[in-house]
């Protein structure tokens, strides 16, 4: 691959990373509704973002889920979980701000054989894909390389946020992460890049590519989706975060639902609880995941109820 094509994927990777969390990434765009209308249906534990978790003769801890945008508005809503941190012994992640992981992620986004993306997807798609990503500064000969499911997360956020992140803006979670090395708080990752990658290319490509085509015709309904969004975590709602996921997830077939929200949703829950117990057992951490991981009975707030741990929305 020509020096300039590589630097521009790595351009494009270094954009794509810290905004987003896979997870999330894969799910943006929201079909099954119309954008104006897109609002939680009840869930449970889906009508806050911050909350308290308390074991057995142990000091507080705090969960916090969030938007990983660099957008003003979404970091200044961090404040105050920012000042439980100071206070905290641990931070814990779903990734670890590392400059390793823009190498994993290049490393497994593109085709490294003969398939392209233009083969793949109906010509209709392929045509929005090369429209909205040259709005990134990027080619269809660039984007023709990619999987479909990396192409969805080059999508994940506007140019907006890509024009933030290239200028060196930090996200929210990028915040936390930057607050508790400065002070010597010890960062605990949940889940390794790896994992991450590993479910995102296992998924299903017929799967992949019906998401794919839901892609939206014009920039300015990326920009509209990424909005909403926002609107949602600033209003507290991860029930709303996740409504859009489900969605989302909608135009695929009840088993590929089901496979999906299993693989991106369920399983990582469980693994994030399995290993931040231990820690929570010993009090005064705070854990920042995506927002979408923590409300509904499968969620991470209840399977720490499960475990005997009591949860309290902290607004």
């Amino acid at each position: 691959m020509a020096l300039m094509q590589i630097s521009r994927f790595q351009r494009l990777v270094k954009n794509m990373v810290f905004a987003l969390s896979l997870f999330s990434a894969l799910f943006l765009f929201v079909v099954a509704l119309p954008l104006q209308t897109s609002v939680a249906q009840p869930l449970i534990n889906g009508d806050a973002v911050l909350w308290k978790v308390e074991g057995q003769g142990t000091e507080p801890s705090y969960i916090y889920g969030t938007l990983n945008s660099s957008d003003r508005r979404v970091v200044d809503a961090g404040a105050y979980a920012l000042s439980l941190l100071r206070d905290a012994d641990y931070l814990m992640v779903d990734i670890l701000d590392d400059d390793a992981i823009k190498q994993k992620l290049f490393s497994v986004m593109l085709y490294n054989d003969n398939r392209r993306l233009r083969d793949l997807v109906s010509p209709e798609t392929f045509e929005k894909i090369k429209v909205i990503g040259y709005e990134y500064g990027y080619l269809a000969r660039q984007m023709n390389v990619l999987k479909p499911w990396a192409a969805r997360v080059v999508f994940s956020s506007p140019p907006s946020e890509a024009s933030r992140i290239s200028l060196g803006i930090r996200t929210l979670n990028q915040t936390f992460q930057d607050v508790a090395k400065s002070q010597g708080i010890e960062v605990i990752q949940l889940q390794a890049i790896e994992e991450q990658l590993q479910i995102a290319d296992a998924l299903n490509e017929a799967d992949q590519i019906t998401l794919l085509n839901t892609l939206p015709a014009e920039i300015q309904t990326v920009e509209a989706i990424y909005q909403t969004r926002i609107n949602n975590f600033l209003s507290q709602s991860s029930g709303a975060l996740y409504q859009e996921v489900l969605d989302e997830v909608s135009v695929l077939s009840p088993e590929a639902q089901t496979s999906y929200l299993e693989n991106l949703v369920f399983g990582r829950n469980r693994q994030m609880v399995s290993r931040m117990v231990e820690i929570l057992q010993n009090g005064n951490s705070l854990t920042v995941v995506d927002a979408t991981h923590l409300p509904g009975q499968k969620g991470v707030l209840k399977l720490l109820q499960a475990k005997g741990f009591a949860i309290t929305p902290v607004k």
